[in-house]
């Protein structure tokens, strides 16, 4: 994933706590993380963590959710599906556990003339569009679509622009990433300096991805679109976007 070699930092586990039934934000810290740093949205980190099933090492790409230099310490949000190495190691993550993690990569820069951002994202890519919400200036307008399995696992929304914040909630039976493609390929928007960016799973927004540029023509430079996953794919790379 990464394609130059990044310094590689030790760091453990402060703590661990349920921001919804399925998410869990797990904080890092550590005199291993003193050079680290990590100031601008959607910069993500290479984790590497041990399997609690086979004692394995994997390592998994995760959003850095907040960042304090002073302590040092990173807060990453993982969701709790069950599947895979990672999901094991985080229903299982408990204080005092060494993990170590590369990067940062990415990061999210505003288009200079854009007037309004439509945001969207699964549970998935959730921390990275509330890192851009959250970075967004005062007077910036524009949509978040968030998919969550219902109300319960609604979180809280903070920053200064002027977002109108839509939770578009999974219903039985439906596979995850339609209900939010299907609201996005809805959405309502301004007819010019329209910026969007959007992650989940890789079918659902590969769907995203041609309503942005095809649907309601926006180049390719104001428009980014990127699979997190894929349904019963492990380690998903979207080949059609760039970091």
């Amino acid at each position: 994933m990464f394609r130059a070699r990044r310094t590689r930092y030790a760091a453990t586990v402060k703590s661990v706590s349920r921001i919804a039934p399925r998410m869990a934000r797990i904080s890092l810290e550590g005199p291993g993380m003193s050079a680290f740093r990590c100031d601008e949205p959607t910069q993500w980190v290479k984790l590497f963590v041990t399997d609690p099933l086979d004692g394995q090492t994997v390592g998994r790409a995760y959003t850095v959710r907040h960042y304090s230099s002073a302590e040092p310490r990173i807060d990453i949000d993982v969701v709790l599906h069950g599947k895979g190495p990672a999901a094991r190691w985080a229903e299982a993550a408990a204080p005092g556990q060494e993990v170590s993690f590369g990067g940062p990569r990415g990061a999210f820069r505003p288009e200079a003339d854009a007037a309004f951002y439509l945001l969207a994202g699964d549970e998935s890519a959730q921390p990275a569009v509330l890192t851009i919400a959250e970075s967004l200036p005062p007077g910036m307008r524009g949509a978040v679509y968030l998919e969550v399995e219902g109300p319960q696992a609604e979180t809280e929304v903070s920053g200064q622009a002027d977002l109108d914040i839509i939770w578009v909630h999974r219903t039985t039976g439906r596979r995850k990433g339609e209900a939010l493609r299907d609201a996005v390929l809805k959405a309502p928007l301004p007819r010019e300096h329209v910026a969007a960016w959007a992650a989940g799973e890789s079918g659902a927004v590969k769907d995203i991805r041609r309503h942005f540029t095809e649907g309601i023509g926006l180049d390719r430079r104001r428009a980014y679109a990127k699979g997190y996953w894929k349904l019963d794919e492990a380690d998903h790379r979207d080949p059609l976007a760039s970091d």
